[in-house]
């Protein structure tokens, strides 16, 4: 028997450890793989922006680390980790960073490197979050879905903001919940981590402070449903607050040369918040009810109010953005419902979310909230987390709504709470079924049918969208993606004679096409061009829109080359079903005889 016992407990150790070593191959590799493949809009800006953090650094001067309004910090720390690597083990790049052959495909992908790595990790992290809260069956299953959530992983091969915001701004929260539902002996150790969380989502991109909004949310419905003192929710939040400013301080260089008159602000932001810190740290050991003196209550309400008033001055720029972001929509119109708008309205996100969520997510969630409501007496824990997670996908997909500027990735921000909630649907499904081996099949099967319409797509993910939809439905009605295609379109022309030699003209919504081509390729109208390249995007913003643009002067089409040319049609790139990029063969050059589709 005891060998019997020894042989089973071998082979349990054996699949959990081929399990989670599965999943940490499919969280990392489809986030490394490829990753100069597809450039997309605004990276070149976000690799810029990275070497002009690293010059800043590499010289000293700390104060123009501040070159971005996002802020994007994490993310110029990354890029500048894979700049710094480069240079540092490869000295001839040392002055080609300062040309402009630094926006190529190859750096594309060193700074995208880091960037894909840092989101798997805080994947893996949310999991190991997950199996402190829910136990380590819907750890596993819910690291899985989050791994493989269309956009989110499509994000996470980007050299930008939103992905980072996103994961940071998700291991906060589930930290608060950790911390709330004490389930750990060193609970504050919970707390402070949430605030570093807290500080590196905001840091990412301004837009994740409105958790602070949400925060009180939660505690009010903890408070209700656990009792909890009101008074140590309080010291909670002032530890929570101390080291969210610790870590902005700290990690953000800028502010560590903010004047005021001469008057240097970071020793009194780095102090004020230290004290506050170690304040609340002391008072949260001791039992749960507490009592505050006037005097305590003054000093406090001073302490934070002096925090306030020189944050707002040190970041005044990034308020300022948060402010316009809310009432300007974007500069360049957004096809949606076939209608081109330059705010496309309340319903641009939660229909944009369904367009490109899984095949399983909507049926999932909605049979997760309803066996959490049928069990909310037995497992009212798992009932309290839900909800908070169903509110906080709420919060932000109407907040989001509510703002003038809508940008598709945005909706990043509510996705890890999307996938737990999709992931606890598959595990309440796959448990209906008695017979373990039986529920693990149907998990299976589950997981196969959510992964396989999106794994085929590598390293393409952003193409992706609902299998249900037409893909003359989504071309119609939504906006494309940038940037897809464009490589494959340079791949098929850099492959004719003397590809060299070639000149190609392009529409803007193009320009990353230039990097990836070894001929010429140009914006705007060329009188010797052999090649017309035009973008799904220049097609569908052709047109009247119904709103008016945000700018007083409407902007000129630079969707579209001026003036009729002779050309025919030669070669189209399609991605999953879709049509992305239009070559057209100018007839001032000798014609191919290659008039093919892809």
């Amino acid at each position: 028997m005891h060998v019997l016992g020894l042989q089973r407990s071998l082979k349990q150790k054996l699949a959990i450890g081929i399990f989670l070593l599965f999943l940490i191959l499919l969280t990392l590799l489809p986030r490394l793989f490829s990753l100069s493949a597809h450039w997309a809009a605004d990276e070149d800006l976000w690799m810029q922006r990275s070497r002009a953090f690293f010059f800043a650094l590499e010289s000293g001067r700390f104060e123009d680390t501040f070159v971005a309004y996002h802020p994007g910090v994490t993310t110029c720390w990354l890029g500048s980790l894979a700049i710094w690597h480069t240079s540092h083990w490869q000295d001839v790049f040392k002055g080609w960073f300062r040309s402009d052959q630094f926006l190529s495909p190859d750096m594309l992908a060193r700074i995208r490197l880091p960037i894909a790595a840092m989101t798997g990790i805080l994947v893996l992290l949310t999991g190991v979050l997950l199996w402190r809260l829910f136990g380590a069956p819907l750890a596993g299953v819910g690291t899985l879905f989050l791994a493989i959530e269309p956009f989110l992983l499509s994000e996470s091969r980007r050299a930008h903001t939103d992905v980072l915001t996103a994961l940071f701004l998700f291991l906060a929260l589930l930290l608060w919940l950790c911390y709330l539902e004490e389930e750990t002996r060193k609970p504050r150790r919970d707390l402070a981590l949430s605030g570093i969380c807290f500080g590196l989502a905001c840091l990412t991109k301004s837009h994740a402070g409105l958790f602070l909004l949400f925060l009180p949310i939660l505690l009010i419905w903890y408070a209700k449903r656990r009792d909890m003192s009101w008074g140590h929710l309080f010291l909670s939040v002032l530890l929570w607050i101390a080291v969210v400013s610790l870590t902005v301080l700290v990690a953000w260089p800028y502010l560590w040369t903010l004047a005021f008159r001469s008057v240097p602000l970071f020793p009194f932001l780095f102090f004020g918040s230290s004290a506050l810190l170690l304040w609340s740290w002391k008072k949260l050991s001791h039992p749960i009810f507490f009592t505050f003196s006037r005097t305590t209550l003054i000093l406090l309400g001073g302490c934070l109010l002096g925090i306030g008033i020189f944050s707002q001055y040190a970041v005044n720029e990034v308020i300022a953005k948060m402010y316009d972001a809310l009432r300007t929509a974007h500069p360049l119109p957004t096809l949606f419902l076939g209608n081109i708008r330059y705010n496309p309205g309340p319903f641009y996100f939660p229909v944009m979310w369904f367009v490109w969520t899984g095949l399983l997510t909507v049926p999932l969630i909605g049979f997760a909230i309803y066996r959490t409501w049928q069990k909310r007496v037995k497992a009212e824990r798992e009932f309290r987390i839900v909800i908070v997670l169903v509110l906080f996908a709420l919060f932000y997909c109407i907040g989001l709504s509510c703002v003038a500027k809508k940008i598709s990735r945005y909706l990043v921000i509510f996705l890890p709470g999307v996938s737990i909630l999709t992931a606890m649907g598959a595990v309440e499904f796959a448990q209906l079924w008695k017979k373990r081996r039986l529920g693990y099949l149907v998990l299976g099967v589950l997981f196969i049918l959510q992964a396989v319409p999106i794994l085929r797509l590598h390293p393409n993910y952003r193409v992706y969208y609902y299998p249900f939809l037409s893909s003359k439905w989504v071309a119609e009605n939504t906006s494309s993606i940038t940037g897809a295609g464009l490589d494959i379109a340079a791949d098929y022309l850099n492959a004719k004679p003397d590809a060299h030699r070639l000149q190609v003209q392009l529409t803007s919504f193009c320009k990353d096409f230039a990097h990836y081509f070894v001929g010429d390729a140009r914006i705007g109208n060329s009188p010797n061009a052999d090649y017309d390249v035009e973008y799904l995007y220049d097609k569908q913003i052709q047109g009247v829109p119904v709103d008016m643009p945000p700018n007083p002067v409407r902007i000129s089409s630079a969707s579209q080359n001026e003036g009729e040319m002779p050309r025919e049609l030669e070669h189209v790139v399609t991605l999953n079903g879709i049509d992305y990029v239009w070559i057209y063969r100018v007839f001032n050059s000798p014609p191919t005889n290659d008039i093919s589709a892809d």
